[in-house]
Order: C-alpha cells, then sequence, then structure tokens
C-alpha cells in the first residue's frame, strides 16, 4: 500500500500521524512518503511535486495539511482514499475518512465519514516500569487553565517529599515560561531531579509513576497508553470547554490521578493523592482506530 503522509511540522500532530502508521503496518506492507507543507496561509504548496505519483492513502493532520489532502486526490484514482486525522474546520465531506478525537464530536455530528477515537493516538506499550523512576511533564501558557507558576512548583515540591527516593525527569514544552524555567532550576540541588528535553516517550514507558499538567492533553494520553501511575496537576480552568470536560470526565471515572486540594480550616488547605483505579486498562485507542480504518480501507 503506497501511502502519502502530508505534515506540518507540528510534533503534536506528526506524532499522532506517526503511530498509527506504525500500527497499520503491522498487518499491511506500506511504502510512505512523506512531504512537508510550506509556504503563508491562505496558499501552501509541498516541497517537490506529487502530482504524478500514485497513491492509496494520503493521511496527514493540522489545518495546513487538509486543503493539501483534498487537493492532491483530484490526481488520483478512485480507489485513493484521503485521511484527515483530527478535525478539519471546513469541507468535512470532501474527506473519504476523518479520525477524530470524541471531544470533538459535537462539530461532526452530521458526518457519516468519522471514525472516532478517545483522546489522542499514543503509542501501547505493556511493559513493567521501573519502580525507582519519576516523571514529570510540563505545558506552559494556554487558553483553558491558568499556568500558575507558584503553585505548580509547590506541588512538585509535595511530589518530591512523597517520593524522595525516586529519580524524577522533569520534562517542558515550548510553552513553558520562561519565569517556570527559572524556578525549575533550583530544583536541580536536587540530585536526583534531572531537567530533560530528550526521551519523553522513553521515560512514559519506564517511570513508574507520572505527573502531567492538565493542560497538556497529547501528554496525558501518551502516559495512559503506558502502564504506571498517571496523575494530572491541580490547575483552575478559565471555563468550561471540551478539553477541560475531557480531563474532569478523566478523572471523575477515576482513569486518571489528581493532585488535590482539601480545606482544613480557613484559609488552610492540604495537598493530597487521589489515586486512578488501579484495575484500568492501559489505552489502546491507535490499536482500535487501526482495526477500524483496516475494514474501511
Amino acid at each position: 500500500m503506497n501511502v502519502l503522509w502530508v505534515k506540518d511540522g507540528k510534533i503534536g500532530h506528526e506524532k499522532q500521524v506517526k503511530v498509527l502508521l506504525d500500527e497499520l503496518s503491522k498487518t499491511q506492507i506500506i511504502n510512505i512518503t512523506e512531504r512537508n507543507v510550506k509556504g503563508l496561509y491562505p496558499i501552501y504548496t509541498y516541497l517537490s511535486d506529487i502530482k504524478e505519483n500514485f497513491y492509496d492513502l494520503i493521511i496527514g493532520a493540522g489545518h495546513k495539511v487538509y486543503a493539501q489532502l483534498i487537493d492532491v486526490k483530484k490526481y488520483q484514482n478512485e480507489k485513493c482514499k484521503n485521511i484527515a486525522i483530527l478535525t478539519p474546520s471546513f469541507n468535512k465531506r470532501k474527506f473519504d475518512i476523518i479520525c477524530a478525537p470524541l471531544h470533538d464530536r459535537d462539530s461532526l455530528k452530521n458526518q457519516n465519514n468519522v471514525v472516532f477515537y478517545e483522546g489522542s493516538l499514543a503509542k501501547v506499550s505493556n511493559e513493567v516500569p521501573d519502580e525507582n523512576i519519576g516523571l514529570i511533564a510540563l505545558g506552559g501558557r494556554n487558553k483553558h487553565y491558568e499556568f500558575n507558576e507558584n503553585e505548580l512548583i509547590k506541588q512538585i515540591e509535595y511530589i518530591y517529599s512523597l517520593y524522595p527516593n525516586k529519580k524524577w525527569f522533569i520534562f517542558t514544552s515550548r510553552r513553558t515560561t520562561a519565569k517556570m524555567m527559572n524556578k525549575l532550576a533550583i530544583l536541580e540541588k536536587y540530585s536526583n531531579i534531572v531537567l530533560s528535553n530528550n526521551n519523553i516517550d522513553e521515560l512514559y514507558v519506564r517511570a513508574s509513576i507520572k505527573f502531567i499538567t492538565q493542560d497538556s492533553v497529547n501528554m496525558v494520553y501518551e502516559s495512559l497508553s503506558t502502564k504506571g501511575s498517571t496523575y494530572v496537576f491541580n490547575m483552575k480552568y478559565f471555563k468550561k470547554n471540551k478539553i477541560v470536560n475531557q480531563i474532569n470526565n478523566l478523572i471523575n471515572d477515576k482513569k486518571i490521578g489528581y493532585i488535590k486540594y482539601e480545606k482544613m480550616a480557613d484559609g488552610l488547605n492540604k495537598i493530597v493523592l487521589e489515586k486512578q483505579n488501579i484495575y484500568n486498562d492501559v489505552f489502546a485507542e491507535v490499536e482500535k482506530l487501526s482495526y477500524q480504518l483496516e475494514k474501511l480501507i
């Protein structure tokens, strides 16, 4: 099967497409051609011409990509299918298949070309984690939650006080503020705290316990797709929306643990951990989606 993967350079988009193609390749012989979109809105072009080539699938994620998925299919044979990962904001009916997260179902309720999955697509691992390793993954400024650096540092210090003998790897993102980076640098006084920018995928698998900021939905589901405990930090949301509701559903269903503030007296709160259900299965959304796609393509 010949596949054209159109990429927009955004890690969060490309990781989801990659894990899906990796999963499909377990049962299909796949030849992948990659092309990156370039240019300025609203005109995007490929790095090289691909019109003379023929593909069975054209796939990609991100608003820069969707128009190209539609355009390229015009030059393909009838059997070619274009697949949008995540939710296009336009021309939804011009895609053969849209693979979309459940929290977008309201905007796709009139579509008959959608296959849903929960959260985000992530590589699945059933490897037993290392009890001596913990992971902390931080997002940054966002439109869903207040990123309060002082509160987050307080919670990190609380985590460390509970598990002082673990080796802690702290990962930041492009959205993490300079103020937060300066505060994190102080924590390096502890010999078993490491600030890292590499191998987070490996640490999802190796860490026995993981704490993630609520704004980092992809990170949350990447963690839930591996063994070990997953918790989210306590963060105030700006207003209820599909992302906030998605994280709240995980908490309420005990699919994820969280850091909780319990009121002891006026102006005095105690931090506690609300644990997830230990009998939860590892999330395997990419495996379920791959199985459904195989029947459609």
